[in-house]
């Protein structure tokens, strides 16, 4: 069958002094196109830092529109089991079923006034696809939207997996194109900057410190680089890139 795949591999860096550039995990992930233009985004990805070690695998499905389609999410935290939840999204609402080890069997659903045009799922290249609903043809600037869902409130995902959404919207800063060399090699790439703080030297813990990205300027948004600084002090790279046709 007609499709493309697009393989890749993130390291996980610290940029903290203590640690600094030492790598703290990682993610490797797949991607099929389909010739109707949907995606399907597979991703392993592993942080290894300190407690609390997640180690997480995830499926999601996006349609031609980048809208999320259909999803599952199993989640082990410091080698113990913590859950594993499917997710389904309509033109109303989001629906999932999960099992986690604190709850036990659970059902939930978010009404929603739209289709969902976002979820944060939590690897690395999920939140490469965030970027995917700023109309980069209009240049940089920036762009305030609805809540977005997530599958846990912890900075790491290590929590759930299930459905939540903050009252604060998201808030997405497109800064233009670069070209950008990382292991992978060198690329033309987009910068975009998620969430409005700007203080690099915030050191905080109630909102998420200045999150940077590098995506591909291909129209397939796989990242290239990001870094939060802040209390975080994280950095995340393209070690390993591969696109082919028809290829599994």
């Amino acid at each position: 069958m007609e499709h493309e795949t697009i393989r890749g591999r993130i390291r996980y860096t610290s940029k903290k002094p203590e640690i600094l550039d030492k790598e703290r995990g990682g993610e490797s992930f797949m991607i099929t196109k389909y010739i109707d233009g949907g995606r399907t985004l597979r991703t392993h990805a592993a942080i290894d830092e300190n407690s609390p070690r997640v180690l997480r695998d995830t499926v999601f499905s996006f349609d031609k529109n980048w809208r999320p389609t259909d999803g599952y999410v199993r989640l082990t935290v410091d080698e113990e089991f913590v859950g594993t939840t499917w997710y389904r999204f309509t033109a109303n609402a989001i629906e999932c079923e999960g099992y986690t080890a604190q709850e036990g069997r659970f059902s939930s659903r978010l009404d929603l006034d739209k289709p969902a045009q976002l979820i944060v799922t939590h690897p690395i290249q999920g939140d490469a696809m965030l970027t995917t609903v700023y109309d980069t043809s209009k240049g940089p600037g920036e762009l305030v939207t609805d809540p977005i869902p997530t599958i846990s409130f912890s900075h790491r995902g290590g929590t759930g997996p299930g459905l939540l959404t903050r009252k604060k919207k998201g808030f997405f800063r497109y800064l233009g194109p670069e070209t950008v060399t990382v292991e992978a090699g060198t690329f033309e790439a987009l910068h975009f900057q998620i969430g409005p703080s700007s203080d690099d030297n915030y050191m905080g813990t109630d909102v998420h410190p200045p999150y940077n990205l590098w995506v591909t300027a291909d129209g397939d948004y796989v990242l290239l680089k990001a870094s939060v600084t802040g209390y975080m002090q994280t950095y995340y790279e393209l070690v390993e890139y591969e696109k082919r046709k028809n290829f599994f």
